[in-house]
């Protein structure tokens, strides 16, 4: 399966909602598949010890890495849980883990020598799972609770409307306003842009003028690139906005919004964002039916020659 990235510019401006891209938000998930977090964070002390801890040393919180990747088993589960069931899921964990320990200990419960053998070879492996799945209900709680901050939820639902071209410059003029991070504000004028068709030239004008004014004239720079990678275009056309773009046409076509979809029991990829379907995914769903009925939304894949120029950007063997 190949698909080039230029097919879906618009998934990769989005925030995810499942476990693992929480961490990545939050957090940052580093090159190598390993998180830095704070020690406090998962390996948080007592009322006491924090009360004389404080006393001593108010400053010191040395960070820890964590890694995350397959070789961790509780987190291969855990990592594509969406942000409403992962909780759940962990203490679910949590009572398996407590229970299988406790039927072995109970003291009730008459063991041979091999069982007691075999116990005490699993004592390694039992501990290794207590201390990942501390780890991650720790991590999970820090997450969870950046989810659920009103930032948090304004940044959904301003997605979610550029999602269904809506524009919302005023919003965007609203976030540079309050200090929005400059890396995070561009993703959501980048998503903008890609929904709308670009964006209107006197606007595109005056919000480039606030990135410089707030975050420094380096960011023209930044601007610059993300022209020419595609992520931003200036409309100099005056068409209304609502006239159709490439992008509500494959919205229509591939059935990009599924606010129907269930993040318990996920049936569509659109669970990932709570209603939203990455177009790759719809892209490939839909190869594998052999494009059928799906002419129009063809003709607005990329290519070398414009649009509707007839260059395949998917290929499934």
């Amino acid at each position: 399966l190949v698909i080039d990235r230029k097919v879906d510019l618009v998934t990769p401006m989005l925030t995810p909602l499942t476990y693992e891209g929480l961490i990545d938000d939050v957090l940052q998930i580093q090159v190598g598949g390993c998180v830095s977090v704070k020690k406090s964070i998962v390996e948080p002390e007592d009322q006491n010890e924090q009360q004389n801890q404080r006393t001593r040393d108010t400053n010191k919180d040395p960070k820890v890495l964590l890694p995350l990747n397959d070789s961790d088993p509780l987190y291969t589960e855990v990592r594509d849980k969406h942000v409403e069931v992962f909780g759940s899921f962990l203490q679910n964990q949590a009572k398996a883990l407590k229970e299988s320990h406790s039927q072995f200990t109970n003291r009730e419960t008459a063991r041979d020598l091999s069982e007691i053998h075999q116990f005490v070879k699993q004592i390694p492996v039992f501990t290794r799972n207590l201390r990942s799945l501390k780890n991650h209900i720790h991590i999970a709680e820090l997450v969870k609770s950046a989810a659920e901050a009103t930032s948090f939820r304004q940044r959904w639902q301003t997605e979610r409307s550029m999602l269904e071209s809506e524009s919302q410059y005023d919003t965007l003029e609203d976030l540079i306003a309050s200090g929005e991070p400059p890396y995070r504000w561009l993703r959501l004028f980048c998503l903008q842009s890609l929904t709308s068709n670009g964006i209107k030239a006197t606007r595109y004008e005056s919000l480039r003028k606030e990135v410089v004014q707030t975050y420094g004239f380096e960011f023209l720079m930044v601007l610059n690139d993300l022209e020419k990678a595609g992520f931003l275009r200036k409309r100099e056309t005056f068409f209304m906005d609502s006239m159709a773009t490439s992008y509500s046409t494959l919205r229509k076509s591939l059935n990009l919004i599924n606010a129907e979809v269930d993040p318990s029991n996920p049936d569509d990829p659109a669970y990932v964002s709570s209603g939203y379907a990455p177009i790759t995914v719809r892209w490939v769903q839909s190869a594998m039916r052999g494009f059928l009925g799906l002419d129009e939304a063809l003709k607005e894949l990329p290519s070398s020659g414009g649009s509707g120029s007839g260059r395949r950007w998917i290929d499934i063997e």
